[in-house]
């Protein structure tokens, strides 16, 4: 389990290493609003001038990611570089590095790690059920395994796979880069946090290797995966 340190916004939360790599959390405002120009100042020129061409929250979560990714290059003594985001929204690190970002309300983080692309990273709430969201991500069998939990763990059983599959997305995405389902994936959960990946992809699609885990921040869950072609 991760703890933030309570400070400002856009003000370091947590600095930890985890299996899959380096990761990083950077308090955001919750709002809004238009991102101080001292703290774009804070990035590179061009992802300061990439964040300026966006609006609202998605400026918000651009600028928080990227200075979380920031904290994890001064940690592992690399130089920082623009981070800029593919024609899919992915972030695109230099050779040699791997990276992804994710965000909720008023915290990102960002994680990156040596080696070959198949990385991704989520974080979600389950401090509140979200109706509809098992039908909409879970496949028949998940939803039969959730469905024979008690009623107080079934949303969050539904939360931590709900987040384990877009960090399993955002790992394969360098692979396949195209859309991925949720019904492509099954996700059995362990109480240690060492996750079971089942795919179900496209014909064609693999076979891959998937090592999931998830852990808490601050009741908020962490997913990270790491895959290789197998």
């Amino acid at each position: 389990m991760i703890r933030t340190t309570p400070a400002a916004p856009w003000q370091p939360a947590f600095l930890v290493a985890l299996p899959h790599g380096v990761v990083a959390g950077v308090h955001l405002p919750d709002s809004g609003d238009p991102v101080p120009e001292e703290v774009l100042d804070l990035l590179p020129p061009a992802e300061s001038a990439h964040a300026r061409s966006l609006g609202g929250y998605r400026q918000v979560s651009f600028v928080g990611g990227r200075l979380a990714l920031g904290e994890v290059f001064a940690e592992l003594g690399m130089r920082r570089v623009p981070i800029l985001p593919d024609e899919h929204g992915a972030p695109t690190l230099p050779a040699g590095l791997v990276g992804s970002v994710s965000h909720k309300r008023d915290l990102a983080v960002g994680i990156v790690a040596r080696g070959r692309p198949g990385l991704g990273i989520d974080l979600e709430e389950v401090d509140r059920d979200r109706p509809g969201v098992a039908a909409r991500v879970l496949r028949p069998e998940e939803l039969a395994e959730v469905d024979g939990l008690p009623v107080e763990r079934r949303w969050t059983e539904t939360a931590v796979r709900f987040s384990l599959k877009e960090a399993v997305y955002k790992a394969l995405h360098p692979f396949l880069l195209r859309y991925v389902g949720f019904g492509e994936v099954a996700i059995r959960t362990t109480p240690e946090g060492n996750d079971v990946v089942m795919p179900h992809l496209q014909p064609g699609d693999g076979p891959f290797h998937f090592d999931a885990r998830h852990t808490w921040v601050d009741g908020r869950v962490l997913s990270t995966v790491r895959i290789r072609r197998a």
